[in-house]
């Protein structure tokens, strides 16, 4: 029982109540409360459940999609639809398979220039050590057929490095930085010089690239003077002994422009589209040796830096003039 008392000066009053009336009552209050929300729960969790699964339908309809596409498959995912706190996952999943999709392309491509370029050294190869051993014993003889076999093997690594170099400029992979033209004209020089020297041919800096810090873009150092290197050994290869090749650098409406020129018998206008094509070689100079990727390496560096490649003649030396023309926002000043 609940007991209440009640005391005043001339008497006291009591009442009690039953505890199970109490708890009846409480309980009819509390279901008479709760029994209509208990009736909704049902038809609540319908509602949510469905607006749940139509709000994330777009979701699902893109996990079909990537669980069944191919494995060479990097195609966009289409975003639309999509709720706003899932579409930028999609959009950096875009990005990441134009990136996978890059590097993929890069492999195949590696692969099968790989296959193109080392079938015919490695043939010459194995030639080659077949005619080594019908050499007589004459020294002389044995001497120049191993000689020619060190040649074959020296031309097929040339060949391995200006692959490998390839594949990694189109990966465009590196951290770029704040790069000093002018120090990436000297050291160029430097590493074609011995082969000028060897041509009997003048190698130098021409204009204002005499002139320290001239300017600077943004890019990497190596592969600026990899790119520079094989314009200048293209330059001397194909220039006859006792010729001339210069390398220049200078500015054009803001623009850092490097510029190299030649005394060798030029390219041909309808040949220059092609010539920095892989594997790619000028009828009149096939008698040249060389893997026919030095210009494909060049424009892969020069479209990575956002550089512009132009051929023309060279009016100074009446041979080839190439130029290299960077984006006017890459100019600076050390």
């Amino acid at each position: 029982y609940r007991v209440y008392t009640l005391q005043t000066p001339l008497q006291t009053v009591q009442i009690a109540q039953d505890l199970s009336a109490r708890t009846a009552r409480a309980r009819a209050l509390a279901l008479r409360a709760v029994l209509p929300f208990a009736w909704l729960t049902p038809l609540l969790m319908l509602a949510v459940w469905w607006i749940i699964n139509r709000s994330l339908a777009p979701v699902e309809r893109t996990r079909r999609v990537v669980a069944s596409r191919a494995a060479d498959d990097f195609s966009p995912l289409d975003g639309a639809g999509l709720p706003d706190e899932v579409r930028p996952l999609v959009d950096e999943l875009n990005l990441l398979f134009g990136r996978v999709r890059h590097a993929f392309e890069a492999q195949k491509n590696f692969v099968a220039d790989a296959a193109h370029e080392l079938r015919s050294p490695l043939t010459a190869l194995k030639l080659q050590a077949r005619a080594l051993r019908r050499v007589d014993a004459d020294p002389a003889a044995r001497e120049a057929a191993v000689a020619r076999l060190n040649q074959g093997i020296d031309r097929a690594i040339r060949g391995v490095e200006q692959l490998l170099l390839l594949a990694r400029e189109e990966a465009g992979a590196g951290p770029a930085g704040r790069v000093d033209l002018q120090q990436i004209v000297q050291l160029a020089v430097s590493d074609v010089l011995p082969q000028a020297r060897h041509k009997r041919i003048d190698l130098g800096l021409a204009g204002p690239a005499s002139a320290p810090g001239l300017a600077a873009a943004n890019g990497q150092a190596d592969a600026l003077r990899i790119l520079l290197r094989n314009l200048l050994e293209n330059a001397v290869k194909y220039t006859p002994s006792g010729g001339q090749v210069d390398v220049s650098l200078g500015e054009d409406q803001g623009q850092p422009v490097l510029t190299v020129e030649d005394s060798g018998p030029g390219i041909a206008p309808q040949n220059r589209p092609r010539v920095f094509d892989r594997f790619y070689r000028v009828s009149d100079t096939a008698q040249e040796s060389g893997s026919g990727l030095g210009l494909a390496i060049v424009k892969a560096i020069a479209d990575r830096h956002g550089a512009v490649l132009a051929m023309g003649q060279s009016e100074r030396l009446g041979g080839l003039k190439v130029e290299v023309r960077f984006p006017a926002n890459a100019m600076g000043h050390f």
